[in-house]
């Protein structure tokens, strides 16, 4: 399973929006510049998030998008699927139509258990904990890379 340069740039997006003060509009212009997501695939990304409820949209002057709800009630996985069809590690998985195996395969349980393990893990993850600043510093110092102030990852030498 691998994600759409859509829903890679829907989490980019929501994070950015989850770092902000409660209530903060922000510009998709301002959003994409700092998350490298291209300016043009974020207005129709925004439109389908704020059709699921993610987010709200704000015209005039003093527009821009801004969370519909606080970022300890939005969870990786919703944004996903808002973006994309819902998490499917294996197409045996969707019901007994789709796999006439099913009742005999000994590999069905285990994408059983990896797929309530994979949905699981991103349904608990809400984006208050992502943008918490200890989370931060962790991802910061994986295996040597740090983010830098300006938000860009430094790789190490």
């Amino acid at each position: 399973m691998q994600l759409t340069r859509q829903a890679d740039y829907a989490i980019r997006a929501i994070l950015h929006l989850a770092e902000m003060d409660e209530g903060a509009v922000v510009q998709t212009r301002e959003i994409a510049a700092s998350e490298d997501i291209p300016e043009k695939y974020l207005p129709t990304i925004m439109r389908t998030l704020a059709r699921a409820g993610i987010v709200r949209t704000q015209r005039g002057n003093q527009g821009g998008v801004l969370l519909a709800r606080d970022p300890e009630d939005i969870n990786l996985l919703e944004v996903i699927e808002a973006i994309e069809e819902p998490i499917m590690l294996n197409r045996c998985l969707r019901g007994r139509d789709e796999c006439s195996r099913v009742s005999f395969c000994p590999v069905h349980p285990v994408w059983e258990q990896i797929q309530q393990s994979l949905v699981g893990r991103l349904e608990s993850t809400s984006f208050a904990e992502l943008a918490s600043a200890d989370l931060r510093a962790e991802a910061g110092s994986y295996k040597g890379w740090r983010i830098e102030d300006t938000g860009r990852i430094k790789v190490p030498a």
